[in-house]
């Protein structure tokens, strides 16, 4: 009898944590990639080498390690740029027309930025991680905050800068894109994924499950303890 309990009762903790797992299941979706097309910019040109340690001037030898990367000053770039991070919909600049594809190499010594639209349905999306290599460095924005940045020398690998978004309400987001190259070569890989938060099973309908087994270890435990009194 007591293995008969017990093994109701590890059921019931089962279904618990069943029930746990089971409502916050969702499907994966790659948000952004490579191959997602965005407004770009490549008029910023040189306007922004020497402003400051994270842009440095073309010629140089420097080549900082920065990471995490202070929020960058981008006013002497202010008329290429536009209000792209106010009102990314309609920035204005030397922005493109329309959506297009992404160049993952652009002129050395050149700033480059981007603005990539996510439709987070009518159920907003959790989970969300930005994913992000670059040569040499990059400056990321959601919806016109900053949410970080860095300078890595050489390559551009996924890994390099990793942003931990989390949810996202229902409706469009911008994530903002700043690329900096201070000479050599460019390069840039890009992945957002996030999680369309729709449970597999709702729980209401695992919630029985829990309850039975919790109903099954108090029955027994009531007539465990009926055996022993007889």
């Amino acid at each position: 009898m007591r293995n008969l309990t017990k093994a109701t009762a590890a059921l019931a903790t089962a279904g618990l944590f069943s029930i746990a797992a089971m409502s916050q299941a969702s499907a994966a979706i790659t948000l952004i990639d490579n191959s997602t097309a965005g407004y770009y910019n490549d008029g910023i040109g040189g306007s922004l080498n020497g402003t400051s340690a994270l842009f440095p001037d073309a010629g140089t030898s420097d080549d900082p390690n920065i990471d995490p990367a202070p929020e960058p000053d981008l006013s002497a770039a202010a008329a290429a740029l536009g209000a792209w991070l106010s009102t990314p919909s309609s920035p204005g600049g030397t922005w493109g027309a329309a959506p297009e594809a992404i160049p993952s190499t652009w002129a050395v010594e050149t700033e480059t930025a981007i603005i990539y639209e996510i439709d987070a349905g009518a159920t907003g999306l959790s989970n969300v991680v930005a994913n992000f290599g670059v040569d040499n460095g990059i400056f990321v924005w959601l919806d016109g905050v900053y949410l970080g940045g860095e300078l890595h020398p050489g390559g551009a690998s996924l890994g390099e800068l990793i942003l931990n978004i989390g949810n996202l309400t229902a409706g469009s987001h911008f994530l903002q894109v700043l690329r900096e190259d201070h000479g050599g070569a460019t390069g840039y890989a890009v992945q957002v994924t996030g999680d369309e938060g729709v449970s597999e099973v709702p729980l209401p309908a695992a919630l029985p499950i829990f309850l039975s087994g919790l109903a099954g270890v108090g029955f027994f435990g009531r007539k465990k303890r009926k055996s022993a009194r007889a």
